[in-house]
């Protein structure tokens, strides 16, 4: 758990395209977009017409614990900005 506590101290400086890959085992992009299979899975969890991007965020945290603030904050801006 040190990670954890180095990055609620210091800021999260993970790729969240990495944190994705280990969650949802694709691999990392070599460009700097998002894993079609992450946004494919944000979009079923998230309603982007019914829901504000804090909403989408804790939506799609609730639905995978693992997936940590900057990844959820990630994912959501990708949705929101796809409408």
């Amino acid at each position: 758990m040190q990670g954890h506590w180095q990055r609620r101290i210091f800021g999260d400086k993970r790729d969240p395209r990495q944190e994705l890959a280990d969650i949802l085992g694709t691999s990392v992009p070599s460009g700097g977009d998002v894993q079609p299979e992450a946004l494919e899975w944000a979009r079923s969890q998230v309603d982007a017409d019914a829901m504000t991007e804090v909403e989408a965020i804790k939506a799609l945290r609730d639905a995978e614990p693992r997936l940590g603030l900057k990844s959820a904050t990630y994912l959501a801006q990708r949705v929101f900005a796809a409408r």
